[in-house]
């Protein structure tokens, strides 16, 4: 089979489910894992696809967003990991604000440290604690149904009023030098929980790593980021510019 007959197929299969794993690739190709692979890393330098761990999934626009929903069946493996790293910076006593999102949502569901006061803007987040046990409070706004997270001016003014000692948040894209996310409201939310918290952790999963959403949030520099462990050049990047917990 041509290369170009290879790459063709591959962009198919990714129009079709939008993620695509070098196992299947090798069977469906019947090639070498080491040809996907080049196969990959060339559709991605031509801005066709992003590649992650273990295959490639389709570029999506600036402004495209899954809902919870969708998102809670991706790269789980990848998200779970970045619970224990997380777990590990929360202290008895801390009062610790946790964002709507799908990987946050792990994080509550592992949390062992009762003791401590967590805010949070999904109301989804906020049974899940109160049914845990642990004293919550809970921002109110516009809820946005896609990813259950309460928005606008009203939660906005509601987290300036507090001060949170750690921060854990989600994110849609990083970069060398921003965090991303497709809509400007929430972008608003999350910039002021990093201006209120003593520090603040990104947990992004792989995927998220070079990928670029609409609106920026706020510089690299500002957060920690959690995110599993690759030889990426951009993470080395990173690295250089802020603390980065790998694993």
């Amino acid at each position: 089979m041509l290369k170009s007959e290879r790459k063709q197929i591959i962009l198919d299969l990714l129009a079709e489910d939008s993620f695509v794993t070098l196992e299947q690739l090798t069977q469906r190709l019947k090639t070498s894992e080491s040809t996907c692979r080049r196969d990959l890393d060339e559709l991605a330098e031509a801005g066709l696809l992003h590649r992650v761990h273990g295959g490639a999934e389709l570029v999506t626009s600036l402004q495209a967003e899954l809902d919870n929903q969708a998102k809670s069946v991706k790269h789980v493996a990848d998200k779970r990991a970045l619970i224990a790293s997380a777990l590990a910076t929360i202290s008895p006593g801390d009062v610790i604000f946790i964002d709507a999102g799908t990987t946050t949502a792990m994080l509550i569901e592992a949390l062992t440290v009762s003791n401590v006061t967590v805010v949070t803007n999904s109301i989804h987040h906020a049974t899940l604690l109160v049914e845990r046990g642990i004293q919550t409070h809970i921002i109110g706004g516009f809820v946005k149904q896609s990813t259950d997270a309460s928005v606008g001016a009203m939660a906005m003014r509601q987290i300036d009023e507090l001060h949170f000692d750690k921060a854990f948040i989600g994110i849609n894209g990083v970069d060398s030098d921003s965090l991303t996310t497709p809509d400007p409201e929430e972008a608003v939310i999350k910039r002021s929980v990093i201006a209120n918290a003593k520090v603040t952790y990104v947990l992004a999963d792989q995927s998220k790593l070079g990928q670029t959403a609409f609106v920026k949030v706020a510089p690299i520099t500002s957060v920690v980021l959690i995110t599993n462990l690759t030889s990426s050049h951009l993470l080395t990047t990173i690295k250089e510019k802020t603390r980065v917990i790998t694993v």
